[in-house]
């Protein structure tokens, strides 16, 4: 007597069940994969939005911003098992099966837009940056010349540049002397020769600036006799104002400072517009005495650069589409990929929690 064929039929299902419910899980991994992508196409759109905004100033168009406010993400994880065969009747034939097993794993994001707009946020970009701002930025380890030439804009007589705090003016500036200033700041901090710091007074804590003994150190005399500083002390004050040339030397350094709006007209003048658009009318052309064109990058020399390109570049940190023309920061400009990073961190801290409008724009993002 023949011992009769275990039937598949029966068997099957039971194979195919128990491996997919071993592969029909999520794992760790693709968690972390979404999130990190998430992360780096955020900061790009951070960037892009900022960059973009710069280029819009230098054409005298309305910047507008916008942030994420909330991302959410559907997974989705789907299997299938499916059986087919033919069984004959009678005669030898044997038995024939097929089977078959499917899983697919679907992600549905949706990103929603706030616009940043209203009274909160325009007095957070039109107020000033203050000593203390400033100080946090050097504290955590900005360089002073980096932060004094894009934050300040006058200090006790030395101009560094103030009607690029708006729209590109015509006249010429005037930043010379406070790029000195600047250089000096930067050296003094080098070697461990400058401290921002409060003391006490009669009204509370006051912000001062300690600089070595008189006589012992060159950069430090420098510095007095540019700021035009009592050369007898190593304490001053510090306090906002109009920052006009002191009538005599003294213990106060007088600063007025850029709105975070002013920072970003200030950039916009180192963007390197296309000549076309420069010959065209589209932009202010700042202009000397005899006719010739003022260079924007002479004040911006070292600190900030935009460049421009009629095709999509191969070498930018962050670059953007506007009016026709690509405007891209170089990956390999490091000076201005920090400048840029700074400005993200000031625009972080000075608008971080301002309250924008009720979400407009809420978007499903395709796979």
């Amino acid at each position: 007597m023949k011992t009769p064929k275990p039937n598949l039929l029966f068997l099957l299902p039971a194979i195919l069940t128990l491996l997919l419910s071993g592969c029909a899980t999520i794992s760790p991994s693709t968690y972390r994969g979404t999130a990190n992508g998430y992360n780096v196409a955020m900061q790009k759109v951070g960037e892009e939005q900022l960059l973009l905004n710069i280029v819009r100033l230098r054409y005298r168009d309305a910047p507008y911003f916008f942030e994420a406010s909330s991302i959410t993400s559907q997974l989705d994880l789907n299997s299938s098992l499916g059986v087919a065969g033919t069984f004959p009747l009678s005669g030898s034939a044997p038995d024939a099966l097929s089977g078959n097993t499917g899983i697919s794993f679907a992600e549905r994001p949706t990103i929603s837009y706030t616009p940043l707009q209203g009274d909160d946020f325009f007095n957070r970009l039109l107020g000033r940056i203050t000593f203390e701002d400033i100080s946090l930025l050097t504290n955590s380890g900005w360089s002073m010349d980096t932060v004094s030439r894009m934050v300040i804009q006058r200090t006790n007589g030395m101009n560094n540049a103030m009607g690029a705090s708006g729209p590109t003016p015509e006249i010429l500036p005037q930043f010379k002397e406070f790029r000195e200033v600047a250089d000096t700041l930067f050296q003094l901090q080098r070697h461990n020769a400058i401290q921002m710091g409060e003391v006490q007074s009669e009204n509370g804590y006051e912000p001062v600036i300690f600089l070595p003994a008189p006589g012992s150190n060159e950069d430090a005399d420098r510095l007095r006799e540019l700021l035009s500083l009592d050369p007898e002390l190593d304490v001053y004050r510090v306090r906002p104002g109009a920052a006009a040339v002191p009538s005599s030397n003294g213990d106060l350094i007088e600063i007025n400072t850029r709105s975070l709006l002013g920072v970003l007209f200030f950039l916009s003048q180192g963007v390197n517009v296309p000549e076309k658009d420069v010959e065209s009318g589209k932009v202010t052309k700042t202009l000397y005495d005899d006719g010739t064109v003022f260079d924007w990058n002479e004040p911006l020399d070292g600190l900030f650069r935009v460049e421009s390109s009629n095709s999509e570049p191969d070498n930018a940190s962050t670059a953007v589409r506007y009016r026709g023309t690509w405007f891209y920061i170089k990956d390999d400009d490091l000076l201005s990929k920090a400048t840029f990073m700074l400005l993200s961190q000031m625009f972080a801290l000075r608008t971080g929690d301002a309250q924008g409008q009720t979400p407009v724009l809420t978007i499903p993002v395709a796979n």
